[in-house]
Order: structure tokens, then sequence, then C-alpha cells
């Protein structure tokens, strides 16, 4: 599992990027901060996703949010669908 944590922005353009990368994910609003600084965050989750495709939605949220970068956490996890 992964997880990419980008601020709130762009974020239609985030949803597009999502969609053309992956069939599913989930996006859940948050509060983060950096140096003492709030601001309106999106914590995406990613499941079943390859690494190399995860990194690729990273750069391209990257580069349409203009940030210096963007945190992605990988968590070994158990997926099952019941």
């Amino acid at each position: 599992m992964y997880r990419i944590l980008t601020e709130d922005v762009n974020r239609e353009s985030i949803f597009r990027i999502l969609d053309s990368h992956v069939d599913g994910y989930t996006v859940t609003p948050a509060i983060g901060s950096w140096r003492g600084q709030r601001e309106a965050s999106l914590a995406i989750d990613l499941v079943n996703v390859e690494g190399f495709i995860v990194d690729d939605i990273a750069s391209a949220i990257k580069a349409t949010n203009e940030q210096e970068s963007v945190l992605v956490l990988h968590f070994t996890a158990q997926s099952i669908f019941v």
C-alpha cells in the first residue's frame, strides 16, 4: 500500500492523473503542516499498485501542484476483498 500526501490544490487535475494511471484509489482531505505553516492537504491511498506507477503519479502531482516535493509512504499491508 502506498500513500501520497500533497497540497489540496488542483484537485480535478489530481483526479485526472489518478484516473489515467489506476483503476481505484481513495482520497481523504487532511490538514498538513510544514515548518509551522498549516495547509489543506490530500492523502491518496493506493492499494495493489506497482511502485513505478506510484512514482509516476507522485511526479505528475508534484509538477501539477508546482511543489518542491510530495511525500510518498510505503506500507506493507494485506488486502482482502470480502
